[in-house]
C-alpha cells in the first residue's frame, strides 16, 4: 500500500519532469517550476513592448526584444535581435467564446512552427473568470492546441490585475492556462500624486503563492484613468518587478490614447538602462536591503557633521572606525571615542557611530580624521559666511541628477548646507536609498555642516520612518513637536542655531495641527531674543512645507498665518526657505518675509498647480539649489541652475544664476531681478 501511495504522490512530479525534458530537447522556452530567469534588480531575457507598430527598429534600440505582430510575415520583418509575439485574437467576456476559432488556428499556426522570428503567441487580454467560469479551462485547451501545432512556441495571456481583491483571488484559477501569465497592476492613477507601489507587491505575493509562471507589466502610458509615471516612479516599478520571480516583462505601451512613449525621453532612458541589465547588472535598481557601499560596510562611509552650538559639533558615520582625531594646524591633536546613536537607523546593518566634540573655538577650522578619511571641519562662522540650500533630493541610484547637484554644492564651498526635507525617498525607492544618499552628499558633507529639516517622506508612510534620520543627526537645541510619530519619537523634530549675524530656526512637519501652533509660540520667543540681540541682524526660518506656493503643493494657510504674524512682530525676520513642491519659486515680501521654495535637489520635477500668484516674483520648473552669501549688512540669494531634465519648463546653463535677490539688514529694503 505504501508503494502505491508513493507512486500516486510522485506521479505528477514524474510527469512534469518528463514533459520538461521533452521541452528542452525540442528547444521550447517554457518556465521551470523550480527556477526563475530573473535576478534581483536585473531585467529578464523576455522583454516585450506592446503596440510598437512601425517603430520596431527604435523600440529595439532601447533593448526590448519581443514585439507585437499579427502574422508570420510581420515577424519576419522585425529587426535583428528581436522576435515577434503573434496576437491570435482575444477572449470575448460577454459571449464567453474565442474571437478566433480553433479551426483558424489549425490553418495558420503550423506555418509558424519552425519560424525562428516567432517566439510565441499572445492568446488573450484580461479574460474574466467570474463572468465566464469556463475561461481558465478554455485557455488551457487553447495552449495545448498551440503547443501541438507549434511545439517550440510559448503562450502568454494577460490577467486583469487592477480589480482589487478579485484580481488576487482569481490567480489560482489561471495556473497552467498559458505558459506565462502577464500581470498588469498599474500603480499611477490620474489625480494621485503617489503611485500605489504596495499594490504591485500584493500582486507579486499572490502570484508567488499561486505558483504562477508570470511576467510583470510595467506602466508607461497616459489616459483618462492612469497617468505617466515619473522617471523615479518608473525606476521603482522596474526594480519591484526585477526583484520578483518574473521570467519576462511587458511594457504598456509604445502608443496609447493619443500619446507615445517616444515623447518621454526620460522614461525611455530608464527602460534602456534596465533592459541593458539583462546582460549587465545594475546595482542601482536593487530593492533588497543593502548598504550604500559596494561589498558591505567599509571602514567609514556616510560621514557628515552638524552644528551643536558656537563651540560644538556632532559627527555621524557608518563603518568600523570608532575614533575621531582632530586638532588645529600646528597644535597637538585630540581624539574622541564614538558610540552608537541613541536612535538606531535601520537602512542597513551599520554599524553606526556618533560623537560630539565640545570646547572648540568659534568660527575656527580643524583638521580631522576618521579611519582613512582626512578632511577639515569648521565651527559655526562668526563673520561673513556662505550657506547653500537644497530640498527634495533623493539618492543617485534613483535620480541620476542628484550627484551633479551635490558636486555643484561642493564647488560653492559653503560653511553649511540646509537640506529642507525629503532627504532620500527611501519610502518609495527602498532602504538602500538612505545609505546611498548619505554617501552622495559626502561630496560636501566632509567639510560643510549638514543641517536638516524633516519632510513628509521621512515619516508619513510605513515603508520608512524617522529612525533613519533622527539616528543620523544630533539636531542643535533640539525641540519636540506634539504628536510626533512613535518611530523615532521623541524630540529632535526641529531646532535652531546661530551662524554669524543670523539666527536659523527650523520648523517641524505638521504631525497634527498642534505641531505648528506649538512651534509658533516657541519660535516667537527665539525671535524675540534675537530681536534684542545686537549681534543678530537676520532671522531665517526653514522647513519642508511652503506657506506660499503655486507649485504642485499649494501653500498651507495655517503656516502662512503663523509666519505672517511673526513677520509683523519681528523686523529681523526676513526670509523663509522650504521645499515640498519640486520647483523654484520666490515671492515678493509678504508681511516683511520673503518666501522661497527651492525643491529642485534631484527628485523628479512636478507641474505647477496654478498660474503665478500676483506676489510671485520669479518661478522656474527646473532643478536648482540656493547659494546665499551673508555679510554684516546684506544677504544675497542666488538660485543656481541644476542638471537638465525632460520635465523642465525652462532652459538654463548648468551653474547659471537664474534668480538673485538681496536683503539689506539696516533698512530691511529689498531689491532683485
Amino acid at each position: 500500500m505504501r508503494a502505491v501511495i508513493l507512486f500516486v504522490v510522485f506521479l505528477p512530479v514524474i510527469g512534469y519532469l518528463f514533459v520538461a525534458r521533452l521541452d528542452r530537447a525540442r528547444g521550447v522556452e517554457r518556465p521551470n517550476a523550480r527556477t526563475t530567469e530573473t535576478e534581483k534588480g536585473r531585467a529578464p531575457r523576455f522583454r516585450h513592448m506592446i503596440d510598437s507598430g512601425t517603430s520596431a527598429a527604435k523600440v529595439a534600440s532601447y533593448g526590448w526584444n519581443l514585439l507585437d505582430v499579427s502574422s508570420k510575415a510581420a515577424a519576419d520583418r522585425l529587426p535583428a535581435g528581436t522576435r515577434g509575439l503573434v496576437w491570435v485574437g482575444d477572449y470575448d467576456n460577454k459571449a464567453c467564446v474565442w474571437e478566433v476559432p480553433d479551426s483558424k488556428l489549425r490553418n495558420d499556426a503550423p506555418a509558424i512552427a519552425h519560424d525562428p522570428k516567432v517566439a510565441g503567441f499572445v492568446i488573450s487580454d484580461e479574460a474574466d473568470p467570474y463572468a465566464c467560469p469556463q475561461a481558465p479551462a478554455e485557455h488551457r485547451s487553447r495552449t495545448r492546441l498551440l503547443h501541438t501545432l507549434s511545439p517550440r512556441k510559448f503562450t502568454v495571456m494577460v490577467m486583469d490585475s487592477n480589480s482589487g481583491r478579485a484580481s488576487v483571488t482569481q490567480m489560482p484559477l489561471w495556473v497552467g492556462s498559458a505558459d506565462y501569465i502577464a500581470l498588469d497592476p498599474y500603480p499611477c492613477r490620474q489625480g494621485k500624486r503617489r503611485c500605489d507601489f504596495a499594490w504591485i507587491q500584493t500582486i507579486i505575493k499572490a502570484a508567488d503563492r499561486a505558483r504562477l509562471h508570470y511576467w510583470g507589466v510595467a506602466q508607461a502610458f497616459d489616459d483618462s484613468d492612469w497617468r505617466w509615471p515619473t522617471v523615479g516612479e518608473e525606476r521603482h516599478m522596474l526594480a519591484q518587478w526585477g526583484a520578483s520571480h518574473e521570467s519576462g516583462y511587458m511594457t504598456f505601451s509604445w502608443r496609447w490614447a493619443g500619446h507615445a512613449l517616444a515623447e518621454r525621453p526620460g522614461l525611455l532612458e530608464v527602460f534602456r538602462q534596465f533592459n541593458r541589465s539583462a546582460l549587465r547588472r545594475l546595482p542601482s535598481l536593487r530593492l533588497a536591503r543593502t548598504s550604500g557601499t559596494q561589498g558591505g560596510a567599509r571602514e567609514v562611509s556616510e560621514l557628515h557633521y552638524t552644528y551643536q552650538g558656537s563651540t560644538s559639533v556632532t559627527f555621524d558615520w557608518r563603518g568600523k572606525a570608532t575614533t575621531l582625531r582632530y586638532g588645529r594646524a600646528g597644535r597637538k591633536g585630540s581624539s574622541a571615542k564614538a558610540r552608537p546613536p541613541q536612535v538606531a537607523p535601520f537602512s542597513s546593518k551599520g554599524p553606526f557611530y556618533q560623537v560630539t566634540l565640545s570646547g572648540l573655538k568659534p568660527g575656527t577650522s580643524y583638521r580631522y580624521s576618521v579611519g582613512p578619511i582626512t578632511s577639515t571641519f569648521t565651527t559655526p562662522p562668526t563673520a561673513r559666511f556662505r550657506f547653500d540650500l537644497e530640498a527634495d533630493v533623493g539618492a543617485s541610484s534613483d535620480f541620476e541628477e542628484v550627484r551633479t547637484t551635490q558636486q555643484q554644492i561642493a564647488a560653492d564651498k559653503p560653511s553649511f548646507v540646509i537640506v529642507a526635507g525629503d532627504l532620500t525617498y527611501a519610502n518609495d525607492n527602498g532602504q538602500a536609498a538612505v545609505d546611498r544618499h548619505f554617501n552622495d552628499v559626502m561630496a560636501w558633507s566632509r567639510r560643510a555642516a549638514y543641517m536638516p529639516a524633516w519632510g513628509n517622506h521621512e515619516w508619513d508612510e510605513s515603508t520608512d520612518d524617522l529612525r533613519n534620520y533622527k539616528g543620523r543627526f544630533r539636531i542643535p537645541h533640539a525641540q519636540r513637536a506634539p504628536d510626533a510619530p512613535r518611530q523615532g519619537c521623541c524630540g529632535a523634530d526641529w531646532g535652531w542655531f546661530d551662524a554669524g549675524n543670523t539666527r536659523f530656526i527650523s520648523y517641524p512637519e505638521p504631525y497634527s495641527g498642534s505641531a505648528w501652533r506649538s512651534w509658533s509660540g516657541n519660535a516667537a520667543r527665539l525671535m524675540a531674543a534675537a530681536q534684542r540681540n545686537r549681534r543678530i541682524r537676520f532671522i531665517v526660518t526653514f522647513g519642508h512645507r511652503p506657506a506660499y506656493s503655486t507649485g504642485y503643493h499649494p501653500g498651507d494657510k495655517l503656516l502662512a498665518s503663523i509666519m505672517d504674524g511673526l513677520g509683523d512682530r519681528f523686523s529681523k525676520y526676513v526670509l523663509n526657505l522650504n521645499g515640498h513642491s519640486h520647483d523654484y519659486e520666490r515671492f515678493q515680501p509678504i508681511h516683511h518675509v520673503v518666501h522661497i521654495t527651492a525643491g529642485g535637489g534631484g527628485a523628479d520635477l512636478e507641474p505647477w498647480s496654478k498660474g503665478k500668484d500676483s506676489r510671485t516674483a520669479f518661478r522656474a520648473l527646473h532643478l536648482e539649489h540656493l547659494r546665499v552669501d551673508v555679510n554684516a549688512r546684506r544677504m544675497r540669494i542666488e538660485a543656481v541652475c541644476g542638471p537638465q531634465t525632460s520635465d523642465q519648463d525652462s532652459n538654463c546653463r548648468l551653474g547659471q544664476v537664474i534668480d538673485t535677490y538681496t536683503i539689506v539688514a539696516s533698512t530691511a529694503a529689498r531689491r532683485g531681478r
